[in-house]
């Protein structure tokens, strides 16, 4: 059993606040007589099996732009009825591109007509392996550096991690990467994986050929957006393509690793 959520307000689903859906949506495009009779919404704690399955957060077919393109994928919490609206929050796990969603249709049960309208859907079964197998993580920021840098930013990676953030950093992902063709997956992470990327810069940082390629992924995320996503950390003054010495930046010269990681922290409206 998996839920499909899908919403026509292009901003439903870009918070870490309350999230809602029309009570009289609810279970719509599912499967009568099968396990979604087991849900309802005169029996509250029965809304409890449906925070022990996944659920795919989508826009319909109206909204264009990167947001209509992102299926994000994850655990819904605190199920509530409020009035005539259901309530409850989302833990994101990943992302799929709606491309992959809409090429698993058929065994999703999913088809174009249910893209066209806002509802919530119990589905049968489980989500495809297949399907599974291309899932991008989703991490509240991604780190890019040199690997002379490395001593520093490991720090500041464990900091965060401690706190509870979800943090891209190549030394918590060894066996993740083991295997995987690198090039396209960073191109994932730091194109699409994180909420900010954090750039380390240094001379060194300038020079590496996998700094550029992370960079400019970074770069076509930033310019699509058109919104904050690149935050530069500057050991030095480098000059780096792309990245603007007008845009703001944190100076690490007179900051611990602890004292960058607060400053993210409340970046991501933390405490």
């Amino acid at each position: 059993m998996f839920n499909v959520l899908i919403s026509a307000h292009d901003t439903a689903w870009e918070t870490d606040q309350l999230m809602r859906m029309p009570k009289d949506r609810f279970k719509e495009h599912s499967v009568e007589g099968g396990e979604a009779d087991e849900v309802s919404l005169a029996r509250p704690a029965t809304l409890k099996l449906l925070e022990a399955v996944p659920a795919l957060l989508l826009y319909e077919n109206c909204i264009g732009g990167p947001a209509g393109e992102v299926v994000r994928y994850g655990y819904l919490r605190g199920i509530r009825v409020a009035g005539s609206e259901i309530v409850f929050r989302f833990a994101e796990e990943g992302r799929f591109t709606r491309a992959l969603v809409e090429e698993f249709g058929d065994r999703l049960d999913i088809d174009q007509w249910e893209l066209n309208r806002t509802h919530w859907a119990v589905k049968e079964g489980d989500l495809p392996r297949a399907m599974m197998k291309k899932l991008q993580p989703s991490y509240d920021v991604v780190l890019s550096f040199a690997g002379e840098d490395r001593a520093y930013v490991k720090q500041v990676a464990a900091a965060l991690d401690a706190k509870g953030v979800r943090v891209f950093y190549d030394g918590f992902e060894e066996a993740a990467l083991w295997g995987k063709d690198l090039a396209e997956h960073l191109d994932a992470v730091y194109r699409r994986g994180g909420t900010f990327c954090v750039v380390f810069i240094s001379a060194a940082y300038r020079e590496k050929m996998w700094t550029r390629h992370e960079r400019r992924s970074a770069l076509v995320r930033a310019l699509a957006d058109d919104a904050e996503y690149i935050l530069p950390a500057r050991f030095d003054d480098t000059e780096i393509e792309g990245i603007r010495p007008t845009l703001g930046h944190v100076t690490l010269t007179d900051k611990t690793p602890a004292d960058l990681a607060k400053i993210i922290l409340k970046k991501l409206g933390r405490k």
